[in-house]
């Protein structure tokens, strides 16, 4: 019989790495250290953190990474990269109540991050919202880029509103793009790789709106709360993100597009418990009731299988 893994929690992950415990917050919200949300608790596999301190050692001595073999799977787990979003922190309930309650692990690394992370067997499923500029279509055209044949499912999780978070009232009256170059705006922008970042940079482009004009565009942060928090304190003017993080922080939102956000499956992982498990989690009346009641979100296809490759 295998045991299950050890959790540990936030105060005893920072004993654990000799870290202080706001540093361990910091580095499971970036993705940078195995952790997984719980309830709303950060909790951290204290096997998957003897290997990444091995990892850090290794790479301090100059001897390279620890040799890679893809991650240690805890019995019925699922490893999951890619962009971020307010509403995955709905997946660790919406599981609990699963068979078997696999436990859900997330590293916040962006669109393009989590096709990697996939590519280089590093997570069982990616998280992406990545569109073609040519076709207008999501996910799918980067998948085969990335996976290089490896057959793979393309499953909706939800469609969302992205936009302008501006302060209350939208008082400088901003409404596109566009009107990033104005004088005396402070943006707060999303990280290279980003989904987010994608659509700002193709969108600026199309506007004709030069980054190097935009005060603040190398201010950068990894998640939507992030960006909300930022024009909330009075420490950027605007910056993109969902319906969902304006309406709980009560800013003004500017709505740009309606973006489809899908996980990515390879077929050779599809049918493992823990991954039907998350497909049923999704589509469940928990799962949407959720998205409702943060707003912002269209759950019509959320679940379906909306495209294959390889």
């Amino acid at each position: 019989m295998s045991m299950s893994p050890r959790l540990l929690t936030v105060q005893e992950a920072a004993r654990h790495l000799r870290l202080n415990p706001r540093s361990v917050y910091l580095l499971a919200q970036r993705g940078g250290i195995p952790a997984t949300r719980v309830t709303g608790k950060w909790l951290f596999p204290e096997h998957l953190l003897d290997e990444w301190l091995e990892g850090s050692a290794r790479a301090r001595k100059g001897e390279g990474p620890v040799p890679r073999r893809g991650p240690v799977r805890p019995a019925g787990s699922v490893f999951m990269a890619g962009s971020d979003d307010p509403a995955l922190e709905l997946l660790p309930d919406a599981l609990a109540a699963a068979p078997g309650r696999p436990l859900c692990f997330l590293a916040t690394v962006g669109s393009v991050g989590g096709l990697e992370a996939l590519a280089e067997g590093r997570s069982d499923v990616a998280l992406a919202h990545l569109v073609d500029p040519g076709s207008g279509e999501y996910n799918l055209p980067h998948v085969g880029r990335y996976l290089a044949g490896r057959p793979a499912a393309v499953v909706n999780l939800f469609h969302r509103e992205l936009g302008l978070v501006v302060w209350t009232g939208n008082p400088r009256k901003l409404g596109g793009l566009e009107d990033l170059g104005r004088r005396g705006l402070r943006l707060v922008n999303r990280q290279p790789g980003s989904g987010t970042r994608h659509f700002l940079d193709a969108g600026l482009a199309r506007a004709g709106v030069p980054p190097r004009a935009i005060v603040g565009y190398d201010d950068e942060v990894s998640t939507h709360w992030a960006v909300g928090l930022r024009v909330l304190r009075a420490q950027a003017d605007i910056g993109l993100a969902t319906r969902a993080v304006a309406q709980a922080l009560s800013l003004a939102f500017v709505p740009l597009t309606r973006e489809r956000f899908d996980m990515i499956i390879p077929k050779d992982v599809f049918f493992r418990p823990a991954i039907q498990a998350l497909v049923e989690a999704v589509r469940s009346e928990r799962f949407h009731e959720g998205l409702t009641r943060l707003g912002g979100y269209d759950a019509r296809q959320t679940g379906r299988v909306l495209g294959e490759t390889g």
